[in-house]
């Protein structure tokens, strides 16, 4: 598995991997998630070298994103997702070779932490713990330990209310 930065040329099978990754069983609607990647990549929140590519045989099989956030509007955090991985590659390790992967990024460019809604049962695993217990804040208080966030190099959480970049519309 090769973990590279995303190029512009890589974008149409990134959202083509999340609508896959985000299906609805039904298959009835596109997973919104897709229409965020496409609101992220053109927003002034998105950082080069924060969204990463996992290829494996010269196809693109995961992705993952962080985009610039907020706490209290002056407070610089990175906000995580989506990350996808491509049905017939979950439960590889791709997932979690992509959260590492954001992870040493962002502690070599010397942020503070990062931040994201997820899963409770996975996240937890790469030292991601709900958020709200340590004072930093969702703009929905109903997400509870869906909103979790990981202390990078040294830093301490700060406290107050996080702010997503804008396409995330929270």
């Amino acid at each position: 598995m090769l973990l590279r930065t995303e190029t512009t040329d890589d974008r149409s099978a990134i959202r083509e991997l999340t609508v896959l990754a985000f299906a609805d069983p039904e298959g009835h609607t596109e997973p919104g998630e897709a229409a965020l990647l496409d609101d992220l990549f053109g927003c002034e929140e998105y950082l080069e070298g924060f969204s990463v590519v996992a290829e494996v045989d010269g196809s693109i099989v995961g992705h993952v994103i962080a985009t610039r956030g907020w706490v209290d509007g002056d407070i610089p955090l990175l906000g995580l997702g989506p990350v996808s991985v491509a049905p017939e590659h979950q439960g590889r390790g791709i997932g979690g070779a992509l959260l590492n992967e954001i992870r040493d990024r962002a502690t070599a460019a010397g942020e503070r932490a990062i931040v994201l809604l997820g899963h409770t049962g996975y996240y937890p695993r790469f030292g991601y713990v709900p958020a709200i217990p340590a004072g930093l804040l969702p703009s929905d208080m109903s997400w509870g330990d869906r909103f979790m966030a990981l202390a990078l190099d040294g830093h301490t959480l700060p406290t107050g209310k996080f702010r997503y970049a804008a396409p995330f519309g929270v």
